[in-house]
C-alpha cells in the first residue's frame, strides 16, 4: 500500500472511533431530557449510561480475540452496521426498558469497533510508526470528547434527545462507505478457533458484581447486605475465573501476560491515568459549580481546553515515542500531570478564570503524553496477531478504573468536605481528592523503568 493510500486508510478507521467516542460524549446532554421523559430517578438514569459501559467492557476482550482470529476489518465493519442499528432503534425508542436494551446493542457494538479499528491502523504502518499512529488516534478520540458536548447541546436543542442517537446513523454510513473502499483486504487470515465461552460468562460475572458493589459501597454503604453480596460474589468468581482462563484452549484474556513486566507496567501507568482522568472529570464540574458558582454553560466552556490540548498533544507523544521509546513521553506526561493535579488541590474559591485554564491545560497536556503512549507499551508487550485481544484488555481496564476514580474521589469529598469555605485557601475535600489523585499518578514513575 502507498504511504498515500495508508493515510486515507488510516483516516477511514479513525472516522469509526471518532463517531464512537463523539456519541459517548454527546449521550451526557440529553440526560436531563431522558430523566423527564421517562420520569426516571437518578439511580435509574445511571443504567442508561452503564447498561452501554458495562456490555462495552465485558465484551472488548472477546471480540478484540474474535478480530485477531477471524479478521479485524470484518469485524469493524459488523461492529458500525451493530452500533448503527443500536443507534436507530434507541432513537425510536418507546420507554425506558426499551432504551436501556439498544443502549446494550450500541455498546456491542462498540466493543466491536474499538480494539479492532486500533489493530488495523497499527497494522497498515511498519513498526517504528506505531507512536504516530496512536498519537493520531488519540488526537481522534479527543476531538470526539471535545465536540462532543457543543454538538449534542445543539442537536438537541434543535430536535430533541431522540436526535443524539439518530445523527450517528449517517455518520456511521460514511465511515463504513470509507472503510469499504479503502481497505480492500484483512490485517489476518481466518484462523481456526474455539470461543471461550465459560471465560467470557465469567468474566461477565466478574464485572457486573466489581461495578454494582462498587456503586452500592459509594451509594448505600459498605456494610449493607446489598453492597456485601455483591461484593462477596466478585471474590468468588474472580479465581474461578482465572482458574478457567489458565485452562482454556483459547482464553479470553491471556494469563501469560501477567507476567510480562512491560505489559504491567503499561497497565498500570495507564489504569493511573485514567483514575485521575475520571475522578478529575467528575471533581472540576462540582468545584467549578459549588464553589466558583458557574452555571452549566461556563462549566461546560471551561473544561474544554483540558480536552482540547489533548488533541493537539497527541500527535506529539507519539512523535516522541517514536523518537525516544515510550518511556520518555510517558516520565514527561506524569511528571506535568502531577504538577497539574497539586495545581488543583490548592485552588481557592478566588482562583482566577486564568489560572484555572492553565492548569486545565497542563493537566490535559499531562493526559495526553500518557494514555497513547501507555497503551502501545501494552500492545508492544504482546505479538501483532494479538493486537486486538490486548487493546480491547486495556480498554476494559479504561472502565474499571473509571468507575473506581469516581467513587474514590465521592468517598474522599464526603470524608473531608465542610460547611463553607474560606476565601483564600484550599477547599476541603477538593484538596484532599485531588492530592489523592496526583499521588497515584505520580507512583506511575516506580514503574517506568520496566517500560
Amino acid at each position: 500500500m502507498k504511504q498515500l493510500a495508508k493515510y486515507v486508510a488510516l483516516i477511514a478507521i479513525l472516522s469509526s472511533t471518532f463517531t464512537t467516542t463523539l456519541n459517548t460524549s454527546m449521550t451526557r446532554i440529553a440526560n436531563p431530557l431522558l430523566q423527564d421523559e421517562f420520569a426516571l430517578g437518578y439511580s435509574e438514569l445511571t443504567w442508561v449510561v452503564n447498561s452501554y459501559q458495562i456490555v462495552y467492557a465485558i465484551l472488548l476482550p472477546v471480540f478484540g480475540q474474535i478480530g485477531d482470529k477471524f479478521g479485524r476489518r470484518k469485524l469493524l465493519m459488523a461492529g458500525l452496521l451493530v452500533f448503527g442499528a443500536g443507534s436507530l432503534l434507541c432513537g425510536l425508542s418507546w420507554n425506558y426498558a426499551s432504551l436501556v436494551a439498544f443502549r446494550v446493542l450500541q455498546g456491542a457494538g462498540a466493543a466491536m469497533v474499538f480494539p479492532n479499528g486500533v489493530a488495523l491502523a497499527l497494522g497498515i504502518f511498519p513498526e517504528e510508526h506505531r507512536g504516530k499512529v496512536m498519537g493520531i488516534w488519540g488526537m481522534a478520540v479527543s476531538l470526539g470528547s471535545v465536540t462532543g458536548p457543543s454538538i449534542g447541546g445543539a442537536v438537541v436543542n434543535l430536535w430533541g434527545w431522540k436526535a443524539v442517537f439518530l445523527v450517528n446513523v449517517p455518520l456511521l454510513v460514511v465511515a463504513l462507505l470509507a472503510i469499504l473502499f479503502t481497505i480492500k483486504s484483512d490485517s489476518v487470515s481466518p484462523k481456526e478457533f474455539k470461543f471461550d465461552l465459560l471465560g467470557t460468562a465469567m468474566l461477565s460475572v466478574v464485572l457486573v458484581s466489581l461495578v454494582c458493589g462498587i456503586q452500592s459501597g459509594a451509594d448505600n454503604g459498605w456494610s449493607t447486605p446489598g453492597t456485601l453480596m455483591w461484593l462477596a460474589v466478585f471474590a468468588v468468581a474472580l479465581p474461578l475465573f482465572v482458574r478457567a482462563e489458565k485452562t482454556a484452549a483459547e482464553p479470553v484474556i491471556d494469563m501469560s501476560l501477567l507476567t510480562n513486566k512491560v505489559f504491567i507496567s503499561g497497565m498500570y501507568c495507564g489504569g493511573m491515568h485514567l483514575v485521575a482522568l475520571q475522578g478529575m472529570q467528575f471533581l472540576m464540574p462540582l468545584f467549578m459549580g459549588n464553589v466558583l458558582g458557574m452555571d452549566p454553560l461556563t462549566i461546560g466552556v471551561m473544561m474544554i481546553p483540558q480536552a482540547g490540548i489533548r488533541m493537539f498533544i497527541s500527535p506529539l507523544a507519539g512523535f516522541l515515542e517514536d523518537k525516544f521509546t515510550c518511556k520518555f513521553p510517558i516520565t514527561l506526561g506524569i511528571i506535568v500531570r502531577t504538577i497539574g493535579l497539586v495545581g488543583y488541590a490548592f485552588m481557592t474559591p478566588s482562583v482566577s478564570t486564568a489560572l484555572l485554564t492553565v492548569l486545565l491545560l497542563v493537566d490535559g497536556t499531562g493526559a495526553a503524553l500518557i494514555w497513547a503512549p501507555a497503551m502501545n507499551s501494552v500492545l508492544r508487550a504482546s505479538t501483532q496477531d494479538k493486537a486486538s485481544s490486548v487493546t480491547g484488555v486495556f480498554n476494559m481496564l479504561r472502565f474499571i478504573m473509571g468507575v473506581i476514580g469516581v467513587v474514590l474521589v465521592g468517598l474522599v469529598l464526603d470524608a473531608f468536605s465542610v460547611e463553607g469555605f474560606t476565601a483564600n485557601a484550599p477547599v476541603p475535600g477538593y484538596f484532599q481528592a485531588y492530592l489523592m489523585l496526583a499521588i497515584f499518578t505520580g507512583t506511575g514513575l516506580l514503574w517506568i523503568r520496566y517500560l
